[in-house]
């Protein structure tokens, strides 16, 4: 009996914690459409790094995706479609898009093989190796807790599209983009 109250207490405990992370990953999340981005610098697939300064002036679309998510691959053609449409666009102060892609992937190497399969052709490539989204400290500062997750951060670094689509991104730089270059 005491044994049982135990394991109910752990479980309990355990909940509780797990309540106050999402909790906290959702309502105190610095990464919402008008806040400055959280900095990150990421290992990328050349292994150089990447620093999200290095697009200051830029717009940046921040795509978390994975080689085994379905929703993600669906989506990929679009993703193709906006680096192809934008990649040698500028927008208003002659800034540019820059994509930057981060696959969270369990284990292997089958995102290189959808890299491949679709040509990603952007520098701004990374992959992270974790068992759970949650164990990515990248996805936990974005507040990513599903994927695919996309944000569209504005050349003064504000977050200007939060866990959006590829659509409103499109949509948003549409308007922007300077005709006639």
């Amino acid at each position: 009996m005491i044994m049982s109250q135990k394991k109910i207490t752990i479980v309990g405990v355990a909940v509780f914690a797990i309540s106050v992370f999402l909790y906290y990953s959702f309502v105190f999340n610095s990464a919402v459409q008008g806040n400055k981005a959280p900095d990150f610098t990421i290992g990328l697939i050349n292994e150089s790094k990447y620093s999200l300064i290095q697009s200051e002036g830029n717009y940046v679309l921040l795509d978390f995706w994975a080689s085994w998510c379905s929703p993600c691959l669906r989506e990929i053609p679009t993703l193709i479609k906006i680096s192809e449409k934008y990649k040698s666009s500028y927008f208003e102060n002659r800034s540019q898009l820059d994509i930057v892609t981060v696959a969270l992937e369990k284990r292997g190497e089958n995102w290189k093989k959808v890299a491949l399969k679709f040509k990603f052709n952007w520098d701004y490539q990374s992959v992270e190796y974790h068992n759970f989204i949650l164990n990515s400290s990248l996805a936990n500062l974005y507040g990513v807790l599903e994927i695919p997750s996309k944000f569209l951060i504005g050349p003064n670094g504000n977050i200007i599209l939060s866990k959006t689509s590829y659509s409103e991104i499109e949509q948003y730089l549409d308007q922007r983009i300077i005709k006639n270059q």
